[in-house]
Order: structure tokens, then C-alpha cells, then sequence
């Protein structure tokens, strides 16, 4: 529902303002955040301003919103051809106890119960002053400053509230399919999250060097022909068809790990060299 009709815009004219300066906008969530952003080349008083009306004054008119959960329940629906995706939130289910836990992707049964007036609950619960970051490149700080402050100073300014707990605990998860394939994932824990900054960012280069793809892959750095996995695992052993290096950082811990897809049956051949990969480059 991010970038839809506003109090003091309709969708129609959110959209035609973003096309005259030539900007693009964008919505994503996670488990720990919201992000949404607005490119341009410049205006940027434009651009503060239209963001912050789509972030604090969404109307979440019903027909609006109807259609957004119809788009949601058919996303949904595809996941069943989406192993990976799934498999990533089954990683989290199996690896932690607490909040990290729950699933990203919302079951169809809460779906259903969703509605304008639970958005604007939801809006008026987490976006406060606290829980809020104004961020931006290739413009000075003080300008940015002068353009948010007016339209942010009446952000509600309560306690910042406790960040729910979550504890790794480690674990495992499997899923029958009819797939001819296998998909698998050893993960593991990375400890501080974001907050010890110097690990994360190596984790992060780990990860670029590891890279992996499919066997088509190609591409710079990171990725393809000359990244670790593919050179060393995807080149050498015909039976898998992918495998790939990943990472989810959070603030106190987070999840590194390689996700891999082999014809099916062949398990057994290929878990032994992801695992030795793992503990060679990490």
C-alpha cells in the first residue's frame, strides 16, 4: 500500500508528479524494518515532501486496499513454485525462538481479516518519532534538515519501545515436494548482527567473494563464472544445477549460509562439499 492515495494527493497525482522529474520510487519490508525510497536527479523539496505524505499520511482507501490484497493472496499462491523463497523462511522458523521466528510472509488466513482501518492502527502504532530514520545522498545534510524538519516535527514522541527478543537455537527443517529437484540450506548463526559492524561487513564481502549462480550464470564480481561457488562447486560437480551464498543481518544476530539445487535424489552426493566449502571460507 506504500505510494497510494494520501490526504493531500490521489494516486493519480502521486504518480504523475514522480513521472515529471523523471523519479522512481519503492517500498520493501523484513523482519527488522520498512524502507521506502524516492530517486530523482533533483528537486529535492519535492521529493521530501512526497515521500514523507506517502509515509505518514496514507488513507488506505478501501477499494485501494481490496485490490492490494488480492495481488498479495495471488503472490502467495505462487510460492509453491518458489522453493527458495520458502526456503529462507523455514531457515528462520528452524534457526530461532522469539521474533525473528515469525514468517515474513503473511499466511492467507490473516490476509483475510486486513483492512484499512488495521493499517492505520498499524501506521499509527509503529511510525513515530523513535522508530523513524530520514536518510539521503548527493545533498547537504543542512538542506535536507531545513526541507524535513517542518514536515516531521510533529512526529508523536513517545518512549522508544523494547525490541522484542530473539534467541538462536538451531534446528532443521525438511518438505516433501513433487519437484524433480532438491533444494537445501545450511545456514549459520552470525552472531552481534549489526551491531559488532566490523563482522557484518565481512560477512558481507564473504559472501560477495562466495557468490555461486546457476548454470548459466555469468556477471561481475559476486556472481557467475567468477565467483567461489562456481568455480570451485557448480564447475566441478555436474548433479547441481545452483548454488548460491546468502545473508540475513539483523541488529543482534543474523543468518549466513549457502542455498543450493540438485537433481532430485542426488542429496547425498552433494551435502558433503557444501559443507567442507563452508568451513574452507568461513
Amino acid at each position: 500500500m506504500a505510494f497510494k492515495t494520501a490526504k493531500n494527493r490521489s494516486h493519480l497525482r502521486l504518480v504523475r508528479e514522480i513521472e515529471a522529474i523523471g523519479g522512481s520510487v519503492a517500498a520493501s519490508g523484513s523482519r527488522e524494518q520498512m524502507g521506502y525510497t524516492y530517486d530523482a536527479k533533483t528537486y529535492m523539496p519535492e521529493m521530501v515532501e512526497v515521500l514523507i505524505d506517502s509515509v505518514r499520511n496514507a488513507v488506505f482507501l478501501d477499494w485501494e486496499v481490496n485490490k492490494q490484497l488480492k495481488k498479495v493472496k495471488a503472490e502467495i499462491g505462487e510460492l509453491s513454485s518458489n522453493p527458495q523463497g520458502l526456503l529462507l523462511e523455514a531457515i528462520h522458523s528452524a534457526a530461532y525462538s522469539g521474533a525473528l521466528a515469525n514468517p515474513l510472509i503473511a499466511p492467507e488466513s490473516v490476509i483475510n481479516r486486513l483492512d484499512g482501518t488495521i493499517l492505520e492502527e498499524f501506521v499509527a502504532d509503529n511510525y513515530t518519532a523513535p522508530r523513524m530514520v530520514l536518510a539521503a545522498s548527493g545533498v547537504e545534510h543542512e538542506e535536507l534538515v531545513s526541507i524535513a524538519e517542518p514536515l516531521l516535527s510533529d512526529l508523536p514522541k513517545v518512549p522508544h519501545l523494547e525490541e522484542p527478543k530473539s534467541v538462536y537455537i538451531g534446528g532443521e527443517y525438511r518438505c516433501r515436494s513433487d519437484s524433480s529437484k532438491t533444494h537445501v540450506a545450511l545456514a549459520f548463526e552470525v552472531p552481534g548482527g549489526w551491531h559488532k559492524e566490523k563482522e557484518a561487513m565481512a560477512l558481507t564481502v564473504l559472501q560477495m567473494l562466495m557468490g555461486g549462480g546457476g548454470s548459466f550464470s555469468a556477471g561481475g564480481p559476486g556472481k557467475g563464472m567468477h565467483s567461489r561457488l562456481y568455480l570451485r562447486v557448480l564447475s566441478e560437480f555436474q548433479q547441481i544445477e545452483s548454488v548460491s551464498a546468502f545473508n540475513s543481518i539483523y541488529n543482534h544476530t543474523g543468518i549466513f549460509g549457502i542455498h543450493a539445487v540438485t537433481v532430485r535424489y542426488s542429496i547425498l552426493d552433494m551435502d558433503p562439499h557444501m559443507v567442507i566449502f563452508v568451513f574452507i571460507y568461513s
